[in-house]
Formats: C-alpha cells, structure tokens, sequence
C-alpha cells in the first residue's frame, strides 16, 4: 500500500551570470578536445584556431525522495523462564501447567507468547535526473548551501527533461524499503507512506567549441551554482 503526501518543484537561483560562465569557459576551451589533442605536439588546438559556435543555458534535473514504511506485526516465540525452587516439578500458570526441564541444580520452562510490535523504517536520497554517477552528496551540498525557490508549474524556461521519471524514483524507494526484512509470524499492516517527491532544477552553462583546424567539435559546460567547469 502507497501513500502520497507532497510534490514540489523548486529552482535554484543562479550564482554564476551566463557572461561569467562563458569568460571562464572561454579559459578552458582548449581542453574542450580532450588532454591527449592538447598536448600532441604536431597538431594541437590554439587559441586562433578554437572559436565558439554556440552555447546555452539549461536547467539540469536531480530528485529528493522521502519515504518511511510503517508495519504492524506479531512474532510468536518461547519465553525461557528460570525457576530457583529446587523442588519444583512443574509450573501452572493461567490455567497452563508447564513441565520443568532440569539441568544440574538450574530449570526452566519455555512460555509460548506473541508479541504486538510497529516499526518505523526510513529511506530518504538524492538522485541525478539524467542517470550521471553524481554522488549524492554532492546534491544534498546544493540544497543546503545555494537559495531556490518553488516553482508552480514544471515548464520552466530552458529545462532538461529528466531520464527517470518520478515514477521510477518512487518505486526505487518503494523497492529499498520494501526491500528489509520483518521477521514476523503475522503481518496486520504494511503500508509505505511517500513524505516528499521534490524535482530541483539547476543551472548549467553549456559552450559549444568548434576547433577549425581539425574539423572537431567540443564542449565546455559551467555550473552555475558552483562555477565548476
């Protein structure tokens, strides 16, 4: 069972100006071809010869999703219980009579109980929108050192389609957290209840370079929050 409380869209506000993202990738663009085209000898791109062809700003996708699973279980087990009367032979308890079993000058009986338990478990992530390897710590870092704002609606000027949809990222902690164990006899609920689902849009800067005399094409891209080619 699904529960769904909260969406939001937010978009974060730009720290680096496009003008700012193209001087820096201007600084860069000889290595818009890779290390090993700067560094041949015989045929290497120059200033006067790498120019600009075109270039963008885009908003990039990476999700945040909450979710906690709440289950009601009972477990049947055996209570071992100590008995320190010497001279027991057996216990009666509730109407129950139990036989001791001895070993030395120790005995016990085994009392059958069931036990009412309710467990809490929590999944939360930061996911890339575009399937990148990009740590989630480095997503979680955004959000708490950079200002954005809610958006109302996802059409947002300039923005990349995310690869996974939200309803991927919902079923990836659906699955995580369906995914632990509950050691129980009997489960009388388990439900996943979906605390938030959050689409963040962050500007990158995007700088197309054409080096003119190898016929190669490459590209620089800016992020606008940190200024990291």
């Amino acid at each position: 069972q699904l529960q769904a409380e909260a969406t939001h869209i937010y978009r974060f506000d730009e720290v680096y100006s496009f003008r700012a993202a193209q001087e820096q990738a201007e600084k860069e663009k000889l290595n818009a071809f890779g290390m090993l085209a700067k560094f041949t000898p015989w045929n290497r791109p120059k200033e006067d010869t790498v120019l600009l062809s075109r270039s963008e700003a885009r908003m990039e996708p990476f999700w945040y999703v909450k979710a906690n699973r709440n289950v009601d279980y009972t477990c049947a087990l055996q209570y071992p219980i100590s008995v320190h009367n010497p001279y027991a032979q057996k216990v009666s308890l509730l109407g129950t009579s139990f036989e001791l079993a001895r070993q030395g000058d120790k005995a016990k009986f085994d009392l059958p109980a069931e036990e009412h338990c309710h467990r809490k478990l929590a999944f939360s992530t930061f996911l890339d929108g575009m399937q990148r390897p990009i740590k989630e710590s480095v997503l979680e870092n955004y959000c708490s050192k950079y200002r954005f704002q809610e958006v109302e609606e996802i059409a947002v000027e300039g923005m990349v389609k995310p690869l996974i949809p939200q309803q991927t990222v919902i079923q990836q902690a659906c699955a995580q957290l369906n995914g632990q164990a509950i050691n129980a006899h009997a489960i009388q609920s388990d439900s996943v209840l979906l605390e938030e689902i959050s689409l963040y849009l962050r500007p990158v800067f995007a700088f197309e370079f054409i080096w003119s005399t190898a016929d190669k094409s490459g590209v620089i891209e800016v992020d606008g929050l940190t200024g990291t080619v």
